[in-house]
């Protein structure tokens, strides 16, 4: 699935916003994965999170960078499940939501991308991927895709003065788009899943 609008990106947060720190440990972590962000060692940076996350779960920050570290190197199920819990520690935090919008379409488009044609893949069009996709595939696509516009319309609301705004809401009429061109090509006998709710455990807290 092609985006049709390159979105905001999505930085790291400083442990700044967490009352009280009283493992030096867990900030030089956090710093130090920072710094490896910045200079593109993604996969170092994780590391550093993972320890600190060891060494205290109660972070808000630390998930969250974790969620777009991960997102930089595509391991979108695991982002989801870092960025909600950010969300549980600091329901309020907008770009959260759309770190997991983003985590979830990342999801969707592992999910279409790995169905070649078992012709000539380079002159395979978005459309021709879709009709490869088994119905359950399909279903699931869509559940990934109205998670994804749920988190959208829910960083809006929690960031209604966004610079972004009308890229995300381009990018939500995309999505609500692409969730309707799938609910078309799934066969007669499954229900339509265009009003298909996130299931629990990729829904976020309001």
């Amino acid at each position: 699935m092609k985006k049709v609008v390159l979105l905001i990106t999505i930085l790291f947060v400083s442990v700044i916003s967490t009352a009280c720190i009283n493992n030096l440990a867990v900030q030089e972590l956090n710093n130090k994965a920072k710094e490896y962000m910045a200079n593109g060692e993604t996969e170092k940076a994780i590391c550093r999170l993972r320890s600190s996350i060891d060494l205290d779960t109660s972070i808000f920050e630390t998930h969250y960078n974790l969620g777009v570290a991960l997102i930089e190197v595509k391991e979108y199920e695991e982002a989801q499940t870092s960025l909600e819990n950010a969300i549980k520690l600091k329901p309020d935090f907008a770009d959260s939501y759309y770190s997991l919008a983003m985590a979830f379409e990342g999801q969707a488009d592992k999910l279409i991308a790995g169905e070649p044609k078992n012709d000539d893949n380079s002159q395979e069009t978005a459309d021709d991927k879709a009709k490869i996709l088994s119905d359950s595939e399909k279903i699931k696509v869509v559940e990934l895709l109205n998670s994804a516009v749920d988190n959208y319309n829910k960083y809006l609301v929690k960031k209604p003065d966004a610079q972004d705004k009308d890229k995300i809401t381009e990018q939500i009429n995309y999505l609500n788009g692409e969730i309707q061109k799938y609910n078309e090509s799934k066969s007669s006998s499954v229900d339509d899943l265009t009003n298909v709710s996130p299931s629990k455990s990729q829904g976020s807290e309001e």
